[in-house]
């Protein structure tokens, strides 16, 4: 299992990946990239504790209950909605969608660094 140093490594590295695809006409996986850097962000935070979710229905019980987590679970499941959105609604994602998650995203990964003591 990942341990927190590897999920913050791949988060880091979806949130760069997803700025890029954001300047493209391929909003729905900036969006969906967005919301998997905030899923590891998330997981680092949990590999502290020795949880590891399998899914996404574990990864959101875990969020529900952990005090650090549930402050930006908010954020989280705009993230995830807009994800799902464009994964499996086959729903339209513009500009007012990537703003929406880069500032949710944002939002998350401030609060979330901040408590595991890195720089925002």
């Amino acid at each position: 299992m990942p341990l927190k140093p590897e999920h913050i490594s791949k988060a880091e590295r979806n949130e760069k990946f997803a700025e890029t695809v954001g300047k493209t006409a391929y909003l729905d996986w900036a969006v969906t990239i967005y919301f998997y850097a905030a899923l590891h962000y998330v997981d680092a935070i949990l590999a502290v504790s020795g949880i590891h979710s399998d899914s996404h229905t574990q990864r959101g019980d875990a969020i529900g209950t952990n005090a650090t987590l549930s402050i930006v679970r908010p954020e989280y499941r705009v993230l995830e909605t807009l994800s799902r959105n464009a994964r499996y609604r086959s729903m339209a994602i513009d500009n007012a969608d990537l703003q929406k998650a880069q500032q949710n995203f944002a939002t998350l990964k401030a609060h979330l660094r901040g408590r595991m003591g890195l720089s925002a």
